[in-house]
């Protein structure tokens, strides 16, 4: 903290609180003729004398009276200030930034993520909801420390910590009329309202590749970038399919009385969930425990 003073003045406040230059030297670790040099210094560029000099001691002049006032105002900010960049940086050194698309923040992550604050109350998340190759990105930038992500192929510079099939699935409510199906032939959402993710998605990417293929013309009742509106306006109108990951809602399909089922296109099973980390730099401590929790979390899911 005296580092973020002015030598002499700082100097000059042990002298005055301490009535002397030999006992201030015992704090401040100088001998008296250099400590007398700095109050001399000090004196020079103020143009008064700060003590008067008797032989028992040092006393404040009016002049080091208000000087000494000033000092400790100086003291006093400049210690808040120093407390304030420590709390900072044992905030940010507990701050642990998470990047990932819309759908794991929908529900999975704020669950799982809730649970794993409860056993560590000290730890600040932040979570960044990005598209996926944003995601990809703030991990080779350093920008978050965990990514979660849907993808088709590997991405270089990243380490895939974990990974599992994320077919597209067809989401509606057990009352559904397709709802007893175990699988779901594109061509029977025709006759259905249809709630479709922007196409920039994985999600909707696939999709939209298995209908040319199959050659399905889909209109979409409503479309949005946004699972938590499509999965609101899904429980809302009781017809209506959402093509899903399965791990955004998996949480909430038993409390919505919703259900998954798997499409009978192939080309709807190749997406995969992937959890990342930089290549090349192992995680502190409370990261790698995320990773851990959140791994276990969607193998359970």
């Amino acid at each position: 903290m005296r580092k973020l003073m002015e030598p002499s003045l700082y100097y000059f406040s042990v002298v005055a609180q301490a009535g002397s230059l030999t006992s201030a030297t015992e704090k401040l670790g100088l001998t008296v003729s250099a400590l007398s040099r700095h109050i001399a210094k000090l004196e020079g560029d103020i143009g008064v004398p700060l003590f008067e000099r008797h032989a028992r001691g040092m006393v404040l002049s009016h002049a080091g009276r208000l000087l000494l006032r000033h000092a400790q105002r100086t003291v006093s900010d400049a210690q808040a200030v120093f407390d304030e960049i420590q709390g900072e940086e044992r905030r940010r050194a507990r701050t642990l930034t998470i990047a990932c698309t819309e759908g794991f923040a929908f529900d999975f992550l704020p669950v799982s993520l809730g649970a794993f604050c409860q056993n560590h109350p000290d730890v600040a998340i932040q979570l960044e909801v990005v598209p996926s190759e944003r995601a990809s990105q703030m991990i080779l930038s350093g920008e978050a420390s965990i990514a979660l992500a849907f993808s088709f192929k590997p991405e270089p510079g990243v380490v895939v910590q974990f990974t599992q099939r994320a077919p597209v699935m067809a989401l509606m409510h057990e009352t559904h009329p397709l709802a007893g199906k175990t699988k779901i032939a594109l061509k029977d959402l025709s006759s259905y309202p249809v709630l479709l993710q922007d196409k920039g998605t994985t999600n909707r990417q696939l999709f939209d590749i298995a209908c040319n293929v199959e050659n399905v013309e889909i209109t979409p009742l409503m479309t949005s970038r946004y699972v938590a509106a499509l999965y609101r306006f899904a429980l809302a109108v009781p017809e209506a399919i959402m093509p899903s990951g399965y791990v955004s809602v998996a949480k909430r399909l038993a409390v919505d009385r919703m259900k998954a089922i798997p499409f009978d296109n192939p080309l709807l099973t190749q997406r995969r969930l992937q959890v990342l980390t930089l290549a090349g730099r192992s995680l502190d401590e409370l990261a790698q425990s995320c990773l851990d929790w959140i791994i276990h979390d969607l193998r359970q899911s």
